[in-house]
C-alpha cells in the first residue's frame, strides 16, 4: 500500500503521529517531543497534518484552559484513527530516508586532509557517547518505572522500549565504525 492507497490519502506523518495520540492524549507541542523519538518533525509538519487528520475524523482536539497562557488543544485519536492505524500496520513501509550531514562530509573526506576529518570523528565520537549515555538513562528510568509493561506485548511501552534499545544499538554500533575509521585514519598522513 502506498501513500495514494492509503485510506484518506495519510503520509507516514500521520500514521506517526496517529501513533502518538492513539497512546496518549497530547497537544500539538507534545506530539512534536514525541517525534524527536524516531523521526524528527517540525511544527510547520505537525499542525496541518493535524488539521488534515480532525478534518477526516481520525483525531478529536479538545480546548484545555491554561492559566495565564492561552488555551492548548490537545488531541487524541478517534476510534476511526485507532483503526487506520491499525490497518497500516503491516503494509509495506516505504524505504527508510535519512539525511545525515556528517555521512555526506564523510564521504567527501578525501578533499580534506586527514587531521581535519580525524577532528571530525573524534567529534561525532562525542556526540554519540551523549547520545548513548541519556538513551541508557531513558531506558533505565523507562523500565524502572514501568517494569511490568516492558514484557507485554499487547503495552505501547514495550514497543517504545524496544525502540529505544534499537536507537541505543545504532548509535553504538555507528560509535565503533567511527573508531575504525579513526584507526584507518591513523596510518593516513597529511601529504
Amino acid at each position: 500500500m502506498t501513500a495514494t492507497d492509503r485510506p484518506f490519502g495519510l503520509n507516514n506523518l500521520a500514521y506517526q503521529i496517529l501513533g502518538v495520540v492513539t497512546r496518549l492524549p497530547r497537544s500539538g507541542y507534545d506530539i512534536v517531543k514525541q517525534l524527536e523519538h524516531f523521526r524528527p518533525a517540525k511544527t510547520s509538519q505537525v499542525y496541518p497534518t493535524l488539521s488534515k487528520l480532525e478534518s477526516a475524523g481520525l483525531v478529536s482536539a479538545e480546548d484545555v484552559e491554561q492559566l495565564g497562557r492561552p488555551n492548548k488543544k490537545v488531541y487524541s485519536a478517534t476510534e476511526a484513527g485507532r483503526q487506520a492505524l491499525i490497518d497500516w500496520i503491516g503494509t509495506e513501509p516505504e524505504a527508510p530516508y535519512s539525511r545525515d550531514d556528517f555521512l555526506t562530509m564523510i564521504y567527501s573526506g578525501w578533499l580534506a586532509s586527514p587531521d581535519e576529518v580525524r577532528v571530525l570523528v573524534d567529534g561525532k565520537i562525542v556526540r554519540l557517547d551523549r547520545q548513548i549515555a541519556q538513551m541508557q538513562s531513558d531506558i533505565a528510568r523507562l523500565v524502572a518505572l514501568h517494569p511490568q509493561e516492558m514484557h507485554d506485548p499487547g503495552h505501547w511501552r514495550f514497543y517504545r522500549n524496544s525502540l529505544l534499545n534499537r536507537r541505543l544499538m545504532v548509535a553504538q554500533a555507528e560509535r565503533v565504525w567511527c573508531l575504525s575509521l579513526l584507526y584507518q585514519l591513523s596510518g593516513a598522513t597529511d601529504d
